[in-house]
């Protein structure tokens, strides 16, 4: 709808005139770029070149809004935790710095162009809450032995316009199941942003929630728990959907031989998985212990055979869900604050163990 309403702004008689945006428009418009030019410097610097990348389509992307944003940045090299951490500050901060530019100017226009302000203003308020879902993600890959993702900020905005689109047509029957998945043009808020998010995997809950339904999940674990990815763009709305897809560029520095989740040595692991959408369950199952994942790269292991132990040891009932790569569930919820041994065995002394503390 966005992108309707400001392609019919541009070919508005005021604009055939010559006349571009309200002079607030235009200031919020400036000082916005300016912020990104600075953060594109900083991100130079630290040799963030995806980074820099971003900030010049997010400028592109304020300068002709009917034009759609490019996020196909070539991205870089992880630069390490604690250069990374600054990384994911500074734009936290930058996302606040410009939300209240667009918050300003918005109380001073009208129709469309406040619009586009409260549009963008929206966006920029979520880059924290995307910073927090990236720290959550590294996190859950850094137990299973994968190596840490960056983000593609100008590729967030998809995820954004998508919960938008989402959230304006709710009641429809269009967005139901697997149709949440599309947006139809005819729709409220569809964008091609927004539909090229929508191709993505999709979840609620939160940045933080949706990260870890989706690691905790049968059928939704790509890009999040895929080793060859390197870059994600990661965006929705602070209490509605979000969205995640791999990002072009990145360049993962581990390859490891087993991924397994929740990793080993992982807390704060739910103890119950209530589906997704297809549903993962066999009929009458409607939900069970959260999920366990195994997938052998290298040295599989023949004729294997899986156990999940509760903290005394004893073998869990378990429901498999796939073999290639291994998926089972608790047929019940697991306990609380209690740590869980995963353990595969297979011929020639073959043994695989890993452990897990839920929440």
């Amino acid at each position: 709808m966005l992108r309707l309403l400001l392609v019919l702004l541009l070919a508005s008689p005021l604009l055939a005139q010559g006349k571009g945006p309200s002079k607030p428009l235009a200031e919020a418009r400036q000082k916005a770029c300016a912020a990104l030019a600075e953060m594109k410097l900083a991100m130079s610097k630290k040799g963030m070149k995806g980074e820099a990348e971003d900030c010049d389509a997010i400028a592109a992307e304020l300068k002709q809004p009917s034009k759609q944003l490019s996020a196909k940045g070539s991205g870089g090299p992880y630069p390490g935790d604690e250069a990374y951490e600054e990384v994911l500050a500074a734009w936290s901060d930058l996302g606040k710095r410009l939300a209240a530019i667009y918050e300003e100017a918005s109380a001073s226009l009208e129709g469309r162009e406040r619009e586009e302000a409260e549009t963008y203003a929206g966006w920029f308020a979520t880059w924290d809450q995307v910073a927090a879902g990236i720290r959550r993600l590294n996190r859950r890959r850094r137990f299973s032995k994968l190596g840490p993702v960056t983000c593609s900020w100008a590729g967030s905005l998809g995820g954004y316009l998508h919960g938008v689109y989402l959230e304006k047509n709710a009641h429809d029957p269009a967005v139901e199941g697997l149709g949440a998945h599309n947006e139809l043009p005819g729709l409220p808020g569809a964008t091609p942003e927004g539909a090229e998010a929508a191709g993505g995997i999709l979840g609620g809950g939160g940045a933080e929630g949706s990260i870890d339904m989706w690691c905790g999940s049968r059928f939704h674990r790509d890009p999040v728990l895929n080793r060859g990815v390197g870059r994600v763009s990661f965006g929705g709305l602070p209490r509605g959907w979000w969205s995640c897809r791999e990002a072009p560029g990145g360049s993962p520095k581990q390859q490891p031989d087993v991924v397994v989740y929740p990793g080993d040595g992982d807390t704060e692991i739910p103890t119950a998985f209530f589906g997704e959408a297809p549903d993962p369950f066999p009929p009458g199952v409607r939900s069970s212990g959260t999920i366990v994942y195994v997938e052998f790269f290298k040295n599989r292991p023949k004729k294997p055979k899986w156990r999940l132990l509760d903290p005394d040891g004893a073998a869990v009932e378990i429901l498999t869900l796939d073999e290639h790569p291994l998926c089972f569930v608790a047929k019940e919820a697991l306990k609380r604050a209690a740590k869980y041994t995963i353990e595969v065995t297979g011929q020639d002394r073959f043994k695989f163990t890993s452990t897990f503390t839920t929440q």
